[in-house]
């Protein structure tokens, strides 16, 4: 008989859409039901009024006297991070916080160590030329760029160029990302190029630590991602800037 973990694993790669649907409160608290897309159940027993047309990913729902949590059976997500440096460990953090697999590329052996990382990242000393003979950049949803200048930002971008994740940002101040933007003009990058890039990256914190500039770029890569605004939650906010 075949567990849960056995019809997740063996979805995970389906082209189609897979559910799984929490019993979080109700008569089946604490049940876990499979869907496939076209709506039969591939574990558990239905849940009856449960219609997987009208289902909202990643929410809460009512069915009945039951509150479910809908989420999609995949792969966790791939980050990419270019640069190694004090910031770039304090991403890697975050990254696997949230349930991400991270790898970390860098040209400088002493910087991709063992000390510096958690173990479960992927740590690559490669050179920023050609780093992408030896990665499946095909894989990642996003690409984080916070390197030690803006011409080895250009160089990881030109790596970039044929990719399309979900996510890109590029670390650095508005002067150097403007400097960085003229360069690439110059070497035929169009605005709807330069468009899809996330720079300077990360959302506005007042963040100044290498940790708090780490959580205003993971929380603007997971709200791109998910297709948010990474805005206040709070209606009517009150502006306390003087």
């Amino acid at each position: 008989m075949e567990t849960i973990y056995d019809v997740m694993k063996n979805r995970l790669h389906a082209t189609e859409t897979t559910l799984m649907v929490t019993v979080l409160s109700g008569p089946r608290q604490g049940d876990k039901t499979i869907y496939a897309e076209d709506g039969s159940v591939l574990y558990g027993t239905a849940i009856e009024g449960f219609i997987v047309d009208k289902a909202k990913l990643n929410a809460l729902c009512m069915v009945g006297e039951m509150e479910c949590f809908v989420q999609p059976v995949e792969n966790d997500p791939s980050v990419l991070v270019l640069g190694a440096g004090h910031v770039s460990r304090a991403i890697t953090d975050l990254l696997l916080f949230i349930g991400c697999r991270v790898t970390v590329v860098d040209d400088r052996p002493e910087y991709v160590v063992p000390e510096f990382f958690d173990e479960r990242v992927i740590r690559k000393c490669l050179p920023l030329e050609n780093f992408k003979n030896d990665l499946p950049l095909d894989e990642y949803n996003g690409f984080i760029i916070v390197t030690r200048a803006h011409e080895y930002d250009n160089i990881c971008l030109e790596q970039l160029r044929d990719y399309l994740p979900a996510y890109m940002g590029v670390m650095g101040s508005q002067k150097r990302i403007h400097y960085a933007f003229e360069v690439l003009r110059e070497q035929g990058w169009t605005q709807e190029e330069l468009d899809m890039i996330y720079a300077p990256i990360g959302l506005d914190l007042g963040a100044q630590t290498p940790e708090e500039i780490a959580l205003s770029i993971v929380s603007e890569y997971l709200a791109v991602v998910r297709g948010k605004k990474g805005g206040s939650l709070r209606k009517g906010r009150v502006n306390h800037e003087s």
